[in-house]
């Protein structure tokens, strides 16, 4: 009995002993444990300091609205990767270790997001090869609209709907994209059919005069009137007109008008499906 409590009070010393020296080393841990929680804070807030001065400073200068955006992203993302690297170098981390355990985990993320990386990539490509700027009309494989902004994964654009539509970077990058707003004209094609009783010297002048009062069609390059096609019911014309990018969604509507406009005063006749029926008696 009395070996059984002498066990029971050694045990009891023990475990008192290890509580005992943890608590020691704990609050030994404490000051280190306040400092890295203190850099956090003030890290967090510098970073949001120097995001907003970056911000601010990018708004000022000529850089584009899309890759300001996108390289807002990017440094604040840089500046909480190296916040945390301090932290935990402040905690006692090895170095060595820190990047041992980040490469394992850049390797398990790349598997798992692979699709990330490559929106990232994408984005990187944009900023670099700058096939768009924010405010220009695009059409890729996918989607089309206005840009309005590059973050660093997806590009966000603005429909004629007014809907946003944010599309990964990956897919812009790695597709054809067709930019309407950067040479700051179009050409635009007007299918237009007439009666073959119609003589076509003077349908051509008459259309081009309508197109030369046009204040949406440009003068230079000159409109041009051309035969498509001799169709079953009519001669199939097609006008090849430049307008202004920011004409280009309603110049179609008003050529159309315009030209009717135009034929109607002329007496020129617009055809429409007809079929002649020969009988035999």
């Amino acid at each position: 009995m009395n070996e059984q409590l002498e066990h029971g009070q050694e045990a009891f010393r023990e475990t008192a002993g290890l509580f005992t020296k943890m608590w020691d080393r704990l609050t030994d841990f404490f000051p280190t444990l306040f400092i890295a929680l203190f850099i956090f804070l003030i890290g967090m807030f510098a970073a949001r300091l120097i995001t907003k001065i970056i911000s601010r400073a990018m708004n000022r200068s000529k850089i584009d609205a899309a890759a300001s955006s996108f390289g807002q992203s990017f440094i604040k993302i840089l500046l909480y990767v190296i916040l945390l690297i301090v932290c935990l170098s402040v905690l006692g981390v090895p170095t060595a270790s820190m990047i041992t355990i980040i490469g394992a985990a850049g390797v398990a993320i790349g598997l798992a997001l692979q699709n990330t990386l490559s929106n990232l990539a994408g984005g990187f490509i944009l900023m670099m090869a700058k096939p768009f700027q924010a405010g220009d009309y695009i059409r890729s494989a996918t989607q089309e609209g206005f840009v309005e902004s590059v973050s660093i994964l997806y590009t966000k654009l603005r429909t004629l709907d007014n809907e946003s539509i944010f599309v990964p970077n990956s897919l812009v990058s790695s597709g054809s994209v067709a930019n309407l707003s950067q040479r700051g004209r179009l050409r635009i094609r007007v299918p237009l059919s007439v009666s073959y009783a119609s003589d076509i010297r003077k349908t051509r002048t008459v259309l081009l005069k309508a197109l030369s009062e046009n204040d949406v069609v440009l003068n230079k390059p000159a409109p041009v009137v051309s035969v498509f096609e001799l169709a079953d019911s009519g001669i199939s014309l097609c006008l090849f007109v430049w307008v202004r990018s920011a004409d280009y969604f309603t110049a179609r509507s008003s050529v159309l008008e315009c030209c009717k406009v135009a034929l109607d005063r002329a007496g020129i006749e617009i055809p429409y499906p007809q079929i002649d029926v020969h009988t035999k008696s």
